[in-house]
């Protein structure tokens, strides 16, 4: 068996790198603070939890579907994981590398002694398998395709299309503001992280306009140890398909999308919201809008409330079940039992604890001064 080859590794690793550096400083994210999160803290830590455990369980779900698969498999209206995971994947295990890699002054060029070659190779592999065969034009990321994210094939295109109601003021009032109140929800059911969010297209919509999708998903979570609230939202997913006239859609690594002009109510020619159910969409109406409004208003607060009682070392530590989150949602997706879920959460609170005090004695790893002013490699490449 011919071992893997490195120089192609590091240009995934490189092309990666350069394109999260560009996404990373366009929006400033160094920067962020929370009054409720430790931002910068919480994701060193879960960068550390899947740079020691990803290999591992990823190894052990690649045995049994291959990352072609998981990739198919994503490629459906709802689907979790989505766009965000394959990139948290290797974006955390490339991120606590590099931050290995500044602690020891390793200078660029350098060997990185001790490295898991092997793991670093498995992992780049793994997210562009999935990714070549999650998006339907086979590259790597948007900046590859002019800001495009196209999951969805001809058929599935179609099915949304034939679902679309004509433009109603009143109807896209009610999807403004149920969308506003699931970013909400979204934003702090995951500790102000991206997750849960998506947004892909463009796609070809009737009579020559564009067809664009945002979908919130996440929305029933029963893993992260604050999720369980009172109230709770009645479908695990809400889809949002909008065809609309003289738009530009540009999506992100990220799984964000932005939509010029911003404003599209007198661009919209057609709209329906949907939610999917054992893989099967059905349409949600008025009714249903209404109540996932009010479930989620409740639940927004009472997230927001347990999130004040988190004292300094759990605005870290709560990093760990976040990462975990997105590890699980790939065995999810294979049907894989629960077993691996509790193994995939106690071997990152282990992590958690054996790091915590360490990161708060660190007011900002240094990976994030990296991040944010060095023209060096985003991402060091792999020499042996």
């Amino acid at each position: 068996m011919h071992g893997p080859d490195i120089d192609h590794v590091n240009d995934v690793i490189r092309h990666f790198g350069e394109s999260q550096r560009a996404g990373m400083r366009a929006e400033r994210r160094e920067s962020m603070r929370s009054m409720l999160f430790d931002l910068p803290r919480r994701s060193s830590l879960g960068w550390e939890c899947l740079h020691e455990h990803a290999p591992r369980y990823l190894r052990e779900l690649c045995a049994v579907l291959p990352p072609e698969e998981i990739g198919r498999r994503m490629r459906a209206p709802g689907s979790r994981p989505y766009a965000l995971q394959p990139f948290i994947v290797l974006c955390s295990y490339l991120g606590a590398r590099q931050q290995r890699i500044l602690d020891r002054a390793i200078p660029p060029g350098d060997p990185f002694p001790g490295e898991d070659v092997d793991s670093v190779c498995f992992l780049v592999d793994f997210w562009e398998r999935v990714m070549r065969a999650y998006r339907t034009d086979g590259r790597l990321l948007p900046d590859d395709a002019g800001g495009a994210l196209g999951i969805l094939d001809g058929a599935q295109v179609a099915d949304l299309v034939e679902r679309l109601s004509p433009f109603e003021p009143g109807a896209y009032a009610t999807l403004r503001r149920t969308g506003a109140i699931l970013d909400l929800y979204s934003f702090i059911l995951h500790g102000e992280q991206r997750d849960g969010i998506f947004g892909h297209g463009p796609y070809p919509g009737p009579g020559g306009s564009t067809l664009l999708v945002k979908e919130w998903n996440d929305l029933r979570n029963d893993y992260l140890p604050w999720a369980a609230t009172e109230a709770r939202i009645p479908v695990a997913n809400v889809i949002v398909a909008y065809a609309a006239g003289d738009v530009r859609v540009v999506c992100d690594m990220f799984g964000s999308m932005t939509i010029h002009p911003h404003e599209l109510g007198d661009r919209l020619t057609g709209l329906v919201a949907l939610t999917s159910e054992d893989g099967v969409l059905r349409v949600l109406g008025a009714d249903e809008l209404q109540a996932v409004q009010e479930a989620a208003t409740a639940a927004n607060e009472e997230l927001y409330l347990r999130a004040l009682e988190w004292d300094d070392r759990y605005k870290i530590e709560y990093g760990a079940a976040l990462f975990a989150n997105h590890l699980t949602s790939f065995f999810t997706l294979a049907g894989s039992d629960a077993g691996v879920r509790d193994r995939i959460m106690e071997s990152c609170r282990a992590t958690a604890d054996r790091m915590v005090d360490r990161l708060l004695g660190v007011a900002v790893p240094s990976i994030w001064h990296h991040m944010a002013t060095s023209d060096a490699d985003f991402f060091s490449p792999v020499v042996r």
